[in-house]
């Protein structure tokens, strides 16, 4: 799996392969073009939420300083992964914020909370 330009896709290289769904502007969805489809969930302030607008839904969980929290504030809950295991399965998501990188492995590749 690779990240490029906000597209998430299933492809071995950066930018190959077909497209799982993108991420623009704290929003993660499954369309295959940067900012369509369907919202599936959003970012703000490293804390990751079910809703389709940033910062609206129910908190799922949250990234800080490597490590995933499955509390419903930044750094808060149980921690139950780690941010480096997610950026060794997808190439280039260490372009992005650690809230991000785990927001768009759980919505659209395995869910993590």
């Amino acid at each position: 799996m690779n990240f490029k330009n906000g597209l998430l896709k299933n492809g071995s290289g950066l930018g190959s392969g077909s497209t799982l769904g993108n991420g623009k502007n704290g929003v993660i969805r499954d369309g295959s073009g940067l900012g369509s489809g369907r919202a599936l969930g959003n970012v703000k302030n490293g804390v990751i939420r079910d809703g389709s607008s940033t910062g609206s839904g129910r908190a799922l969980g949250s990234a800080k300083n490597g490590a995933i929290y499955n509390g419903s504030s930044l750094g808060a809950g149980k921690k139950i992964g780690s941010v480096s295991d997610i950026l060794k399965k997808v190439k280039g998501l260490d372009n992005v914020d650690d809230a991000t990188a785990v927001a768009l492995y759980h919505f659209l590749v395995k869910e993590i909370f």
